[in-house]
């Protein structure tokens, strides 16, 4: 026996649809816009150019430990600060934030090749500019979300 789905609702008009579609639209937008706590900012600051700098230390097991420290500190106060405002996983709207973030990851990245060659004045400039990529985002997203 087959039975047809039966709806409360009555099927509704497009315009009313449409504005729904528009409500659920703004709501992911205000989560995606919350402002971050002010903590946040500087703790990636630094802990992105503590990730960055670790390859001038000598020793790679320290190195290598210095790094995870610091990824951790970025894993767990992002996670944190996520929880806090109630989205953890949201992506900022900001498009020049998350260009200027994505540069700061390009930068960290690229002292790896640089601690391969031995050359700390990149490895310091790669973290510099990780980090200062990152500050001027930082204040792009702290001026946008907190209008």
């Amino acid at each position: 026996m087959v039975s047809d789905m039966e709806t409360i609702d009555s099927t509704p008009d497009p315009r009313s649809a449409a504005a729904d579609l528009d409500a659920i639209a703004d709501a992911k937008r205000a989560i995606r816009d919350r402002p971050w706590p002010s903590w946040l900012y500087p703790v990636n600051v630094i802990a992105l150019g503590g990730v960055a700098l670790s390859g001038i230390i000598d020793s790679s097991m320290i190195a290598a430990l210095v790094t995870l420290a610091f990824a951790m500190v970025l894993a767990i106060a992002n996670s944190a600060a996520g929880q806090l405002i109630g989205a953890p996983f949201a992506l900022p709207t900001s498009r020049t934030f998350r260009i200027l973030a994505a540069v700061s990851a390009v930068f960290v990245l690229a002292s790896l090749p640089a601690r391969l060659i031995g050359s700390d004045a990149l490895v310091i400039a790669s973290a510099a500019a990780a980090m200062l990529s990152y500050a001027i985002g930082a204040v792009v997203h702290a001026a946008s979300t907190r209008r």
